[in-house]
């Protein structure tokens, strides 16, 4: 019984998704790039082309993709009560969109958003990283845009890589690149940060 018990929650450990880091100190910059074009963290990955598409983040485990994309009403405006969503691109499979898990949804993938002053406009933060809000601002009908500080200047945010240490008992995110183009030259600028204590329950 107690064997058991003990392969149950090893298993339930291994199926929580890495957190990413939960405090300001765990992140550090390590690099800014400037480049013509958007750089490939995975090259032979699918890259999500989604109606709405605001932003994706890729991790090194597998080609399993986490997309955001902006919610509209009937109006074509950002809506007041869930201006934007966030699902799974499941291609290490059928490519299939499937929804994040309650604990992917808190933990790991999900979203913090809250109305700014300005009309159409939103603080939007991955729950573990309050310490790097974007900017969700409405442009158009119909029409969005997510903006991040990446490398000391606003940009259009692209997508976000994350690397995961697998080799303990625990997976470990141990950086994360932000991915954005710059409106006023059209070039893409990219931020590496190194992370510490980036395991679960951290």
């Amino acid at each position: 019984m107690l064997f058991a018990l003990r392969v149950i929650l090893a298993a339930a450990v291994l199926a929580l998704p890495p957190a990413l880091p939960s405090d300001a100190s765990a992140l550090r910059s390590l690099q800014v790039t400037e480049s013509a074009s958007l750089p490939a963290m995975r090259p032979a990955w699918p890259v999500p082309n989604e109606p709405n598409q605001l932003f994706y983040l890729q991790r090194s485990q597998n080609k399993n993709t986490v997309v955001y994309t902006a919610l509209f009403d009937t109006n074509g405006t950002l809506r007041a009560d869930r201006p934007a969503q966030v699902y799974w691109r499941r291609y290490n499979t059928t490519g299939e969109r499937k929804a994040l898990k309650a604990i992917e949804q808190r933990f790991a993938y999900g979203i913090d958003v809250r109305p700014r002053d300005v009309p159409g406009e939103y603080t939007v933060s991955l729950k573990p990283l309050p310490e790097l809000p974007m900017l969700l601002r409405q442009t158009g009908p119909g029409k969005a845009e997510l903006l991040a500080n990446i490398g000391g200047r606003m940009v259009r945010a692209v997508y976000a890589f994350v690397t995961i240490d697998e080799t303990g008992l625990i997976p470990r995110v141990t950086a994360i690149s932000l991915h954005g183009i710059d409106a006023a030259t059209g070039r893409a600028v990219s931020e590496t940060f190194s992370v510490s204590g980036g395991a679960i329950g951290q």
